[in-house]
């Protein structure tokens, strides 16, 4: 009587050939690239219509808290570098002194920026309310731009429209600052 063996014999073997795995390989990678610039666009616009949001929550803040503690506040922006901030500010006289502004917030995850030269030296980008919550010293239609740090677009913008504070959100074309 011969052993059985638990093993088999025979010389068929199971699994993939090389040139299957090749043309596998190939396959995933013509649809990721197909696929990546799709998913960066998405990405970015994701991200810059989550800093819009911060922006108009921020002019709603500091018009609220205008408005609750009947002293001028402000919304300052800076580009601090390409890392965009912005900060909540008791504006006294309707002036503010950025060198002494402290609670300093992020803008976005660092992967945008102020669009033109909003929030630089040349172009401080300041709102002020007084206690009413109406815009006092700062020109109206007040207007922040954002887009992504690399590109033209995506680019939103949430803008001041009216003395009394009424905000409106665009995006792209309509948004007016230059780059």
């Amino acid at each position: 009587m011969q052993r059985q063996s638990y093993f088999r014999t025979d010389s068929t073997t199971n699994g993939f050939t090389l040139l299957e795995v090749l043309i596998t390989v190939i396959l995933i990678g013509i649809l990721f690239a197909i696929a990546a610039p799709n998913w960066v666009a998405f990405i970015n616009q994701q991200r810059v219509g989550s800093a819009r949001s911060q922006v108009a929550q921020a002019i709603r803040t500091a018009q609220s808290q205008a408005q609750q503690t009947k002293v001028n506040r402000a919304v300052v922006f800076d580009n601090n570098n390409g890392q965009p901030r912005y900060a909540i500010v008791a504006a006294t006289n309707n002036s503010v002194d950025i060198a002494q502004i402290t609670n300093w917030q992020r803008l976005g995850d660092g992967s945008i920026r102020l669009w033109g030269d909003q929030g630089t030296d040349r172009n401080i980008a300041t709102l002020i309310f007084d206690g009413y919550g109406a815009v006092v010293a700062s020109p109206v239609p007040y207007e922040i731009t954002i887009g992504a740090a690399i590109g033209v677009n995506p680019r939103r913008c949430v803008s001041v429209e009216t003395l009394l504070g009424a905000t409106a959100e665009d995006s792209d074309a309509a948004c007016s600052a230059a780059p």
